[in-house]
């Protein structure tokens, strides 16, 4: 007990963030659903973070990795940033809930819906399934490059964006801009600071913002040369890296907020290009419209 009270006593600001937190994800989910949750048969429910995606449908590169796969191939699903989804042992998010299963971690999610819904998805294995063409090395540059993306490019520029103080300030409010309460609002922000820096920063490592964009800038590039004039990086074909580079890019391009990556950014006019293009292959302008709300 006295261990405990002596880790309280060390963590005020993140013990009292943790509580406010939940207390108000606990009073929205009252407060909008006084009875037991009612989850239709064969719909994949993806959980997100509660809050307002007012600039894109996901503030998380990996949220909207697992509804870009979703939306292209036509499987039912709908988003809940209620909180009342189901256990969520790991923490983090997405994880979704079809019927009675659950499934954590979007790689892992991923990989369950190239399995449950191949028969229906054909696209998914021509197209996605395959990176973009049938040989085994457009296969197995299509998984390196992902991960590489998943695992390295995109903590680089999620470190930028909600650790770098100077950009997380305006970055963090527009994710909380539902939160009417001024101090449940400023809770919840140092919560997500708090958190932010200890997930990338982990990630990362003790570099300095110039290293950290000098990196971002390396990388970027090279991904801009990958892609070259093609439409999609394996050509004519979306690939699962094409996935994971526009769930990450997305972040940058759609939240108005200038940051050093997002200029970086907006210097390679093919990635600007290739944004938009797998949006619209992916999103009819309604829909995209209708998830930012």
């Amino acid at each position: 007990m006295e261990k405990v009270i002596e880790v309280v006593k060390n963590n005020k600001l993140l013990v009292a963030a943790t509580v406010t937190v939940s207390a108000g994800i606990l009073y929205k989910t009252i407060s909008l659903n006084t009875n037991k949750p009612i989850f239709e048969k064969d719909v994949v429910y993806v959980a997100d973070f509660p809050g307002i995606n007012k600039d894109l449908p996901s503030y998380s590169p990996f949220v909207l990795k697992v509804i870009s796969i979703l939306e292209y191939c036509n499987i039912r699903y709908e988003i809940n940033t209620t909180g009342d989804l189901g256990p969520n042992p790991r923490k983090t998010f997405p994880y979704i809930r079809y019927n009675d299963e659950f499934v954590y971690d979007s790689y892992f999610i991923l990989e369950w819906i190239s399995q449950q819904f191949k028969h229906v998805t054909p696209k998914m294995q021509q197209s996605i399934g395959s990176g973009g063409g049938s040989g085994e090395m457009d296969q197995a540059i299509d998984h390196i490059t992902k991960r590489f993306i998943d695992q390295a490019f995109t903590y680089l520029s999620a470190y930028i964006r909600w650790v770098v103080p100077e950009y997380n300030e305006k970055i963090i409010p527009r994710l909380l801009s539902s939160i009417q309460n001024p101090i449940f609002r400023s809770f919840a922000h140092k919560a997500i600071n708090q958190v932010s820096i200890q997930k990338y920063k982990t990630q990362v490592g003790n570099f300095s913002l110039d290293e950290v964009v000098s990196v971002f800038k390396s990388d970027l590039n090279s991904l801009s040369n990958l892609l070259g004039s093609k439409t999609f990086i394996f050509g004519d074909h979306l690939s699962m890296a094409d996935i994971s580079l526009f769930s990450t890019l997305a972040q940058i391009y759609y939240v108005p907020v200038d940051t050093p990556i997002r200029s970086i950014l907006f210097e390679n006019q093919n990635l600007l290009n290739y944004i938009q293009n797998v949006r619209s292959l992916i999103f009819s302008d309604a829909k995209w419209e209708l998830l930012k709300q």
